[in-house]
């Protein structure tokens, strides 16, 4: 297979992708069941509407607890009213009692400005979803993880559904908006859970705030090499050596390193870690208070179950931290948050609840909104010898409106160049890569070459392609097995191919609970 057969292979299948978010699946699409469910699952929700798999585990909410949400709406109804008279310390107050789940929405995009984006920002999603559907070489990847994104909540538990779109949208036209990121695989979740709470245009400007805002500035934790995670690693074991030091070296002992359970408590901001009801009020306040929360819930998680980890191996302080933490928690959200509270003061006593200023390589490189061809070249190709028209592009910038012409917003910048690389990571400097490179992902790669696509009547669960230099990447199927599908599909036995410049070893396995080493010499391990 030629360079443009290839080509003509990624296009037409990124059309066959998008065609079916955009239009719903055709009567000849085949839909496996796990990913329609049965009307009886609608009737098994919680209050934050995740499917209740074993209905023996389902506890109800105390009515007490529910009184005082009631309580408390009339108080945030009335805050919310009086929002930019509101002082900031009845706030922070508030926030750390916990937002009412029915106003948490509102709340949210009040804390991440969202609504002044939105007016600024007129039309500038829907043009950047325009682009994405036609020029973004994530969309592969991106389809991929929508449809194990949040499966066991009823938003997203229907394939190709309207919220199932949405999180599509969102993941291919902010591919295209921050061309420094374009995709990385930590963004799914992130997007799902704002979804829950906002509209399709306003959490995708809560998420671009996320990443870009210098209160979060998330954008560290997901470009190349990850240095704000590196950064908030080193500070995590300051704080343990300093705060928890015999627990530190029961850990250090038992060979677990601070990245083998980290990762996700600091990209993600404790997603799927604890469970879900305390994540929400973790993100009440994370949202308030900025990415210094990140640091001191970590330390409040161990400070709060340390005897519990003195008592365990490297095994079982894993399977603790990343599965029974969240299946199995023994504390109540409020108490939590008390110590959070309590933390919080400890570090900044101690000059620990900052992780210091971000590095260069932290911050934005490119601006936000402007897609250039030479980054994501254009190609008509050829299908079947017949050319495949796309939409003109004009020769000079193209804007998402004419109010932003003088901003440059979502311009495309043409210089009549075309490229066979219609698919491949962003290379030059890099700037595509991803938690790709370094984590347990699903079946497919972002990356076409001829090594990787083989002739139509030859599968793989797995593909590989080579990498950049230093990078290890691993490919194959998983389902997280924290949550689970109603209906389960066993996991067949995957080989897995590890490629890099000096060795390519073969891994076989049924499991897919793996442990290896990446380059930011950290080692990851990933449930």
């Amino acid at each position: 297979m030629n360079e443009d057969e290839i080509a003509d292979k990624v296009y037409e299948e990124r059309e066959r992708i998008v065609d079916l978010y955009r239009n719903g699946p055709g009567d000849g699409t085949i839909i496996d069941p796990v990913d329609d469910p049965a009307f009886n699952d609608y009737y098994k929700l919680d209050r934050f509407g995740f499917i209740i798999g074993d209905e023996s585990k389902f506890k109800k909410e105390d009515p007490q607890e529910i009184k005082i949400e009631v309580t408390r709406e009339q108080k945030w109804l009335k805050m919310i009213s009086n929002w930019d008279g509101l002082s900031r310390e009845k706030l922070k107050r508030r926030v750390f009692k916990g937002i009412p789940n029915s106003l948490r929405g509102i709340v949210w995009a009040k804390l991440l400005g969202v609504d002044q984006l939105t007016d600024d920002q007129k039309n500038k999603y829907k043009h950047m979803c325009e682009l994405a559907w036609q020029h973004s070489p994530d969309v592969r990847q991106i389809d991929l993880d929508v449809n194990r994104t949040y499966r066991e909540h009823i938003n997203f538990r229907k394939r190709y559904n309207f919220k199932q779109q949405e999180l599509f949208n969102i993941l291919t036209a902010y591919s295209i908006y921050n061309l420094d990121i374009g995709y990385t695989q930590g963004m799914s979740q992130i997007a799902a859970l704002l979804l829950m709470y906002l509209s399709e245009d306003e959490a995708f400007w809560a998420l671009s705030t996320l990443i870009s805002h210098s209160k979060y500035h998330m954008h560290g934790f997901f470009i190349p090499g990850f240095p704000k995670l590196i950064r908030f690693q080193d500070h995590h074991d300051k704080i343990m050596n300093k705060l928890l030091p015999k627990l530190k070296k029961h850990l250090d002992k038992n060979g677990v390193e601070t990245g083998l359970y980290t990762l996700k408590w600091f990209f993600q901001c404790f997603l799927d870690r604890i469970p879900f009801k305390l994540t929400l009020r973790v993100w009440d306040i994370f949202l308030l208070e900025g990415d210094k929360i990140l640091s001191a819930m970590a330390y409040c998680l161990l400070k709060l179950h340390r005897h519990q980890l003195y008592a365990l191996g490297m095994d079982d302080i894993l399977n603790f931290l990343q599965v029974k933490l969240e299946q199995n928690y023994q504390h109540t959200a409020d108490y939590t948050i008390e110590k959070l509270q309590e933390c919080l003061i400890e570090l900044k006593k101690n000059k620990l609840d900052n992780a210091g200023l971000p590095s260069p390589s932290e911050k934005l490189k490119r601006e936000l909104g402007i897609f250039n061809p030479d980054d994501i070249p254009v190609r008509k190709p050829q299908i079947n010898g017949v050319e495949k028209k796309r939409k003109p592009i004009n020769t000079d910038q193209i804007h998402s409106s004419p109010e932003q012409d003088s901003q440059l917003q979502g311009s495309i910048i043409t210089n009549g160049k075309n490229s066979l690389d219609d698919v491949s990571s962003i290379v030059g400097d890099s700037s595509r890569r991803s938690l790709l490179d370094t984590s347990v992902t699903s079946a497919a790669t972002t990356t076409v070459s001829p090594q990787s696509i083989q002739n139509d009547d030859t599968g793989s669960d797995v593909t590989c392609v080579s990498p950049q230099p230093d990078v290890l990447r691993i490919y194959v199927p998983y389902d997280t097995p924290t949550k689970k599908s109603p209906t389960s599909v066993a996991n067949k036995i995957t080989t897995i191919q590890v490629m890099d410049e000096m060795v390519t070893p073969t891994v076989e396995t049924d499991d897919v609970n793996l442990v290896f080493k990446r380059q930011i010499d950290v080692t990851t391990y990933f449930t």
